[in-house]
């Protein structure tokens, strides 16, 4: 297959879900680049593993600090205290861990991230996905179509926002890792759990407790119980 011309810039989290869309970039690029966010979040070790996945695959990494802008302006279990089972303090039909218009504002770093690289036509991939998408309104597909809209206009060239998961649940995302040979390497170098805990398990390194764990482990025995794996 030949390769899209041009260059991917993906967010790059650490966790399961970049890991597959890198895979998939590299698929379908010529060329990748990952950029980071640095948010003030709880569990920072993130931020090492999506430094260590891009170093593992050899492709240039940026990370961002944006310092407490989060932190100041919203409340959340991923850049405060609380417990990340309970529902959200200013939204009660969302989960704690929702940081409101998270996705929106990475969207616009990474977006600014390409135009000062002087790309005429960027393309962004990230990881969102509306079938697992913990009931955060800013993974859904309409808004990132909307996002995409918002970029080209503000920038005043194309923007394309891509994502490859949108429409797969987390045992079709092991799936696809296990496809191109690197499930190992999936459970191995990324971390997915909202406490930062790297306890290796067989489905990958977490609490095992906190919601991003329970959908990786539930995904994991959806997977194993109707693939073949290594």
């Amino acid at each position: 297959m030949k390769k899209k011309e041009g260059k991917a810039y993906l967010l790059l989290s650490g966790g399961q879900d970049s890991f597959v869309c890198l895979l998939w970039s590299l698929e379908q690029f010529e060329k990748v680049e990952t950029v980071s966010i640095n948010y003030g979040q709880r569990h920072k070790k993130e931020l090492e593993y999506a430094a260590r996945i891009a170093g593992h695959f050899d492709v240039k990494h940026t990370i961002y600090d944006i310092g407490n802008f989060f932190q100041i302006m919203t409340v959340s279990s991923l850049i405060g205290l609380g417990d990340h089972n309970n529902n959200h303090d200013l939204a009660g039909n969302l989960p704690a861990s929702f940081v409101p218009n998270r996705n929106g504002i990475f969207l616009t770093v990474i977006s600014n991230h390409a135009y000062k690289n002087g790309e005429t036509n960027i393309n962004i991939v990230t990881g969102t996905c509306e079938t697992d998408y913990s009931g955060y309104p800013d993974c859904r597909d309409n808004y990132i179509k909307a996002k995409q809209l918002e970029l080209s206009l503000g920038l005043d060239r194309p923007v394309t926002i891509i994502t490859p998961l949108m429409w797969k649940n987390k045992a079709q995302i092991f799936k696809m890792a296990n496809d191109e040979g690197k499930l190992k390497e999936l459970i191995e170098l990324t971390l997915t759990c909202y406490n930062g805990t790297e306890t290796m398990n067989d489905w990958g390194r977490g609490c095992g407790i906190c919601p991003a764990c329970k959908l990786r482990i539930n995904g994991f025995e959806e997977f194993k119980s109707s693939e073949k794996i290594y």
